[in-house]
């Protein structure tokens, strides 16, 4: 179980890597790289070419794994060797309109069958009851994201419908990596457990081992993205550039 895996892991690091970047094989070598590394769970984003709460590294990454021949049908069959190869608990994260091509119900299902454990869609609606009631029959985890500028009353409907943890959203605005964070994501987090026993993991803009560390002094986990992912488009081997940089973060 997702919540599990973060209660247990001290330093829990929930990296972020685009599938299809470089290719569908070289992500499964990242994946298992990074559950190498002492991940406490991995999400396996899907391209998509309107990524609204992207920044400009991860839509860059979106755009050459599509550029690439990216598929979610390419990609479905090798989640169940992914997920077998590591410990770590794999989490999808896409946008709406991939997982409703075949329709919602019968994509979550085959990433369940896949050993998929839970899932981040950004764009869902305000009540999102619906793809939640999904998710639990399944026994698959929704994870929700609450924005800094969530209301309470916001805040209690999203983490009412959430499991696996809360994904606590640093900044205002897109996905990037910043030098530094906002002084009242202590007080969002604080709130935010407040309403929930599950774990409470912040996200965007993390980019160095001191970040990491002043977020768990706090948070449950960290989720790191755009940094890693900007260190891997500019790497010559991909594989071993992930799994040192989550190591150095993880310091």
């Amino acid at each position: 179980m997702i919540a599990e895996a973060v209660r247990a892991n001290k330093k829990a690091v929930i990296p972020y890597v685009t599938a299809g970047l470089p290719d569908l094989d070289t992500t499964g070598e990242i994946v298992r790289a990074l559950g190498d590394a002492g991940a406490a769970a991995i999400e396996i984003g899907i391209p998509f070419s309107d990524p609204m709460a992207d920044g400009p590294v991860l839509q860059k990454a979106s755009h050459r794994a599509l550029k690439a021949g990216f598929t979610l049908e390419g990609l479905l069959p090798r989640l169940a060797k992914w997920s077998a190869s590591v410990s770590a608990p794999l989490i999808v994260m896409s946008y709406i309109n991939p997982l409703m091509r075949r329709g919602l119900a019968e994509t979550l299902a085959r990433l369940s069958d896949s050993g998929i454990q839970g899932v981040i869609v950004p764009d869902l609606p305000c009540d999102a009851s619906g793809i939640h009631e999904m998710c639990r029959d399944i026994g698959m985890d929704l994870i929700r994201l609450v924005a800094p500028t969530t209301s309470e009353e916001r805040r209690r409907e999203v983490v009412s419908q959430c499991s696996g943890f809360v994904y606590a959203v640093t900044v205002k605005g897109v996905t990037g990596a910043r030098s530094s964070l906002p002084a009242e994501v202590r007080r969002q987090v604080k709130s935010i457990k407040s309403l929930t026993d599950l774990p409470v993991c912040t996200g965007f803009g993390v980019s160095t081992a001191a970040q990491v560390e002043e977020m768990l002094s706090f948070a449950d986990g960290v989720i790191v993205g755009s940094h890693l992912m900007a260190r891997v488009m500019e790497a010559k081997e991909p594989v071993e550039e992930a799994g040192n940089t989550l190591k150095i973060l993880m310091a």
